[in-house]
């Protein structure tokens, strides 16, 4: 017997099949115009919506909430192979979630390198994503270590939004105090630009492409 979630997920797929949900919801739209309760209800039932599909998509948002944390891992662990050298080793437990804890600074920490990743797309709505990009930036900057330094993305446009933003540190840090004050402290001024930063203090971070080396990355990407 199915189970709750794996029922919620087949419900969901059976109404987003074939991408027909914008002529159904538009359909809708126009049924509903001047509709008293009668015809709401008799619209709504044609269109297959009640209170079943409702539970099922939020139980459905609730599990994929924990669908960036699967990517992530994905992402790293199958790269991990194309990226260790030979004699190479992982030096600490892999922070394979999305987000760090105090106790693993990086993503990825082995004798020869500390690496963070970012997965997320960009889709051209990407403030929030530039802002944690250039956190890792700043943190992969800092780093006091000789191992090398490499932040990891997607796609040409986290690449060239480090390389040629002239927004300043201080709009990109703006949302994170601590990032702020260990710029301050190692780096100065927060009106440096990112494009300035990342050419200058932060030039030895390699920032490198995830669809060159995950062919699946690439294929998902538009």
């Amino acid at each position: 017997m199915p189970s709750e979630s794996a029922a919620a997920f087949e419900q969901l797929a059976a109404v987003l099949a074939g991408g027909g949900l914008t002529g159904l919801l538009a359909g809708l739209e126009h049924e509903l115009l001047d509709a008293d309760a009668a015809v709401a209800t008799a619209a709504t039932a044609d269109a297959g919506i009640d209170g079943s599909l409702l539970a099922a998509a939020l139980l459905v948002r609730r599990d994929v909430g924990r669908l960036n944390d699967l990517i992530h891992a994905c992402a790293i662990t199958l790269v991990l192979p194309r990226i260790l050298e030979p004699g190479e080793k992982i030096v600490r437990r892999p922070s394979l979630g999305a987000g760090n804890d105090p106790s693993r600074k990086y993503d990825l920490e082995t004798d020869r390198r500390v690496a963070e990743f970012k997965v997320a797309q960009w889709t051209g709505a990407d403030a929030m994503r530039k802002r944690t990009l250039f956190q890792d930036l700043v943190h992969l900057a800092a780093a006091d270590t000789d191992r090398r330094a490499e932040l990891y993305a997607v796609g040409p446009a986290p690449v060239r939004f480090l390389r040629t933003s002239k927004s300043t540190a201080s709009w990109a840090l703006d949302k994170s105090q601590p990032t702020r004050q260990l710029f301050e402290q190692r780096f100065g001024p927060l009106a440096m630009s990112i494009a300035d930063f990342t050419t200058g203090p932060a030039a030895h971070v390699d920032i490198l492409d995830l669809t060159e080396l995950l062919p699946e990355v690439a294929a998902a990407t538009p």
